[in-house]
């Protein structure tokens, strides 16, 4: 097991030293992810390697140290001796041999990963689904060997669905859609209002039909406590589907952390309907990363491949949309341009009357379809009352959103859902979270944190 760790790791060092002395052979690496390597070090590497190939800049002995000290990495990777030493034994011209063997190694581990786990597995689902995934990894591995496997067959270009809805014009299948907005302008209701038109039917918003009910919906917010996430389920109806078993809901009050590639994850969103709020709370490193933007973007892919129907996510906008008089992907959205390229549908939120909690909609991302013009849906008293929001300013009656935004006031702004906010500082400093993960997760200032913790 020594032997063959040692030579799978120069295997590694010759393929990153090859990829120093010539930058031109990195798109040769484009079917590896920095998780194909062993070494946490040379994962450090490569993903620093990418980052700067995304950013078209040349690497070489000089430069790479330079981007990893940047980083705070270079230490950690064995300083610039061990970024020279990778090309003591590098031979370009075998630079396919090094990703072939990097890869198939990568697979190797995956396998007995799985195999371990099995192992390990007590219930009989997870067992199951173990089983499958160890089948695909043999099945890709004896695959690689034909490389017309790699590629559609003209059967399957021929009898290809077109694009369907779960939510006619609103909700694709087989596609990620963002809800994109600032915090506390309605994406949560307005995705727990897409759940309910999911499992009972009927139209979303009074205009959109649901032309088959939901199976199954699981919802993810790491960011809310049970108790406050519990009281919106009951505004929206939505209690009954819990007990049902058709909602499967994960709060900020279950124990552990959960990613999206768990395989009991995996397993519950075959057919299911999957929302995410907010979405970037199962991403890790920077949100401006595009690496880090790529490996998020993979790990929803995972969830399609999985067999969900559907997949949702709410997502920040940056703070400067609250100055700006129109919508666009860009300014919707928070973080890299990337996170849009890899999205079928994506809304823009913005609430414009916080009392009547009316709520402007527009599209500006629409994969394979026509979209709707903007329209404005309408919260208040309708929700507390029956659930459901209203649509006052349907498509084609809404005008523009610069003639729907509110003129900006003087003074600090209220924080929107301030009691539920405080709730939750509450309990996630309990849970031993910091002011600043406090503040970031509920989009406000250190100082309201400090001032929230300290007046209870």
């Amino acid at each position: 097991m020594t032997c063959h760790s040692s030579a799978v790791e120069q295997t590694e060092r010759a393929l990153l030293g090859s990829v120093l002395l010539d930058n031109s052979l990195w798109p040769q690496t484009e079917s590896l992810s920095s998780d194909a390597f062993s070494l946490d070090s040379h994962r450090k590497i490569y993903r620093c390697m990418s980052s700067m190939f995304e950013d078209r800049r040349a690497i070489d002995e000089t430069t790479l140290p330079s981007e990893l000290a940047h980083r705070s990495e270079l230490d950690s990777v064995g300083g610039i001796p061990y970024i020279s030493a990778l090309l003591d034994r590098a031979y370009p011209e075998n630079f396919s041999a090094y990703v072939r063997g990097v890869r198939e190694a990568s697979t190797e581990r995956r396998f007995e990963r799985l195999r371990e786990q099995l192992a390990k597995a007590d219930d009989s689902e997870l067992r199951l689904s173990l089983l499958q995934q160890m089948q695909e990894v043999l099945t890709q591995r004896s695959a690689a060997q034909n490389w017309r496997s790699l590629f559609h067959t003209h059967d399957e270009v021929i009898n290809a669905p077109t694009a369907s809805f779960a939510i006619d014009g609103f909700l694709q299948e087989d596609g990620i859609t963002l809800i994109g907005g600032l915090a506390g302008h309605g994406k949560t209701l307005c995705m727990l209002a897409m759940v309910r038109a999911l499992l009972e039917g009927g139209k979303l918003f009074h205009h959109f039909a649901v032309p088959k009910k939901a199976e199954r919906v699981i919802y993810l917010i790491p960011e809310a406590g049970l108790g406050p996430f519990a009281a919106r389920l009951k505004t929206f109806r939505l209690e009954q589907y819990v007990q049902e078993e058709k909602l499967f809901c994960r709060t900020l009050s279950a124990q552990g952390q959960l990613s999206l590639t768990d395989p009991r994850i995996l397993e519950a969103a075959k057919g299911a309907d999957v929302f995410l709020d907010t979405a970037i709370r199962f991403m890790t490193g920077d949100e401006n990363s595009a690496a880090e933007q790529r490996a998020f973007a993979d790990s929803l892919f995972a969830l399609q491949r999985a067999g969900a129907r559907t997949i949702t996510g709410a997502h920040h906008s940056p703070k400067s949309f609250g100055k700006d008089t129109y919508m666009t992907l860009e300014n919707v959205l928070r973080g890299s341009g990337d996170i849009g390229a890899m999205l079928a549908t994506c809304w823009g939120l913005s609430q414009i009357d916080a009392d009547a909690t009316r709520i402007f909609v527009q599209n500006v991302k629409a994969r394979d379809f026509l979209p709707c013009q903007p329209f404005i849906i309408q919260g208040r008293p309708s929700i507390d009352a029956a659930g459901y929001f209203e649509l006052p300013n349907p498509p084609g009656f809404a005008g523009t959103f610069s003639e729907n935004k509110p003129q900006a006031q003087a003074g600090r702004p209220q924080v929107a859902d301030k009691d539920e906010k405080i709730a939750q500082a509450r309990k996630m400093h309990e849970d031993g979270k910091g002011y600043r993960e406090i503040a970031k997760t509920l989009g406000v200032s250190v100082g309201t944190v400090s001032g929230w913790l300290k007046a209870t």
